[in-house]
């Protein structure tokens, strides 16, 4: 690898080797210069700035050696290569100890000394590279809005870039103390511990309330801490992103409390007219006849829709907005008897027995008992209304490891394989000849899915069209 216009300095006594080099290197495209004795040698490089040299290690006035140990001391980052007699070999090793990048013995061969050339100055450019894309890097870092932490693998703070600083107010020197000394929010030192403790390839994700100098409100943080590796994959330390999602924050808050109001607004006029609607249909109002009855019930029908519909969206405001009564021990069984007692008269409107069926005492589950209450009663509700008549409908629950899996299984209509991934969807549903007369909400999935989360669990389905579908709760064990 010849670099064009690379600077080389031959620093030899002997004319005819400085010579010899100079035939070599120039047709190759290199710059070359002549020193005759190392401490001329030296005044040429402050000039000249070369970026290879070729010293010879026995000179008059300043030999090799003495060059070798100057440049190392003022210019660390130039190569050097030492050219040595066979008789001198035990010097040239000295040499390599004080930090030449290469040796060439005399007498040497042009190709010998282009390989020599060439493999020093390919370490000139992978020095280059380094040190370009660190600088890089390091601009990149210090100009990032978002707050940038970094910290060794024993939790010592490595690097805070000048927006984390602000944030915290931590205008002085933040190396070498502890996380916990700099952060003011014991959920991200947690979260970097975690990292340190178990490296992963996800981030792991905290949340934590920061309030700056000056400012009233606090502003609310979304911090990814993720590993840092060498090339080797060994732990170095690990780098939390801190995002501020405070905006994002009062949106979301904004937008729940509209939805929780208007939904309100709607549910409590339309429960009074569907009182109304009731009472007509039980003749409070006089007789109908057929036709009548059939308008009542269709009014009644959507108008139920609309109520269940602000019933979920008032369920759904009030997840996202964090309003959760605190977990407790809860009994699995028990829950899942309720749901069932809950929609018996449903089931046997269509003439289906649901079972139930536990494998074994279960242990209890940490968490809310009434969102796991509405997860199953919604799950069980959706089995029973998208199963035809007469089907079949079974609740299982076992304990697998460390888990509760509950499973509620139909032998109902089921759900193409193009809808699988949507279905958890706000306000998406299945409609095809099956479905399409059945009245929902489609927030009924994403209120379980949520609820379930909430209480660290997980929802699978799995469905084939004809033959009916799986939905799997699975919840950690207390």
């Amino acid at each position: 690898m010849t670099l064009p216009n690379a600077r080389i300095l031959i620093i030899d006594d002997e004319d005819r080797v400085r010579q010899a080099c100079r035939r070599v290197l120039e047709p190759e495209g290199y710059a070359i210069s002549e020193a005759a004795h190392g401490r001329q040698g030296l005044v040429m490089i402050q000039k000249d700035k070369p970026d290879l040299v070729l010293v010879d290690l026995m000179m008059p006035v300043m030999d090799g050696t003495e060059v070798l140990g100057v440049l190392r001391r003022d210019h660390p980052d130039l190569a050097v290569v030492v050219i040595t007699g066979y008789a001198t070999m035990d010097r040239a090793v000295e040499a390599m100890k004080l930090g030449a990048d290469d040796f060439l013995a005399k007498p040497f061969r042009p190709q010998d000394l282009r390989l020599v050339v060439d493999r020093a100055l390919r370490r000139v450019r992978t020095l280059e590279d380094l040190a370009t894309e660190k600088s890089r890097y390091r601009v990149l870092v210090q100009a990032l809005t978002n707050g940038v932490l970094v910290v060794d693998a024993t939790g010592q703070v490595a690097l805070a870039n000048p927006a984390l600083r602000r944030l915290l107010e931590c205008e002085g020197d933040c190396h070498q103390r502890p996380a916990e000394e700099v952060l003011p929010c014991p959920e991200v030192v947690a979260a970097l511990g975690q990292v340190l403790a178990e490296p992963r390839t996800e981030p792991v994700t905290a949340a934590c309330s920061i309030t700056p100098a000056g400012e009233d409100e606090p502003r609310t943080m979304q911090v990814n801490c993720a590993p840092f590796l060498d090339g080797r994959g060994h732990l170095m330390g690990a780098v939390a992103v801190f995002d501020d999602v405070s905006a994002w924050r009062r949106l979301d808050e904004l937008k729940s409390q509209f939805v929780s109001t208007v939904a309100h607004e709607i549910a409590s006029p339309l429960g009074a007219v569907l009182g109304q609607l009731q009472n007509l249909a039980q003749g409070l109002a006089g007789p109908l006849n057929a036709d009548q009855r059939q308008l009542l019930d269709r009014a009644r029908s959507r108008i139920e829709g609309i109520v269940g519909l602000s019933r979920d969206l008032l369920d759904l405001s009030r997840i996202e907005a964090g309003q959760r009564n605190e977990p407790s021990l809860v009994e699995i069984p028990a829950l899942l008897t309720e749901a069932l007692e809950v929609l018996t008269p449903q089931a046997e409107a269509k003439a289906m027995h649901p079972r139930l069926d536990l494998a074994g005492p279960l242990p209890p589950v940490r968490a809310v008992a009434g969102e796991l209450s509405q997860v199953f009663i919604n799950l069980l509700s959706n089995a029973i209304k998208y199963t035809p008549a007469q089907g079949s409908v079974t609740i299982t629950a076992r304990r697998q490891g460390p888990e509760l899996v509950i499973e509620f299984t139909d032998s109902g209509f089921g759900i193409p394989p193009e809808d699988l991934g949507n279905i958890f969807k706000r306000f998406y549903r299945v409609k095809d000849a099956n479905t399409r007369h059945i009245v929902g909400t489609g927030l009924g999935l994403p209120i379980v899915k949520k609820l379930v989360e909430a209480n660290h669990g997980r929802v699978e389905v799995e469905s084939q069209p004809g033959q009916g579908s799986t939905f799997r709760v699975i919840l950690p064990a207390a």
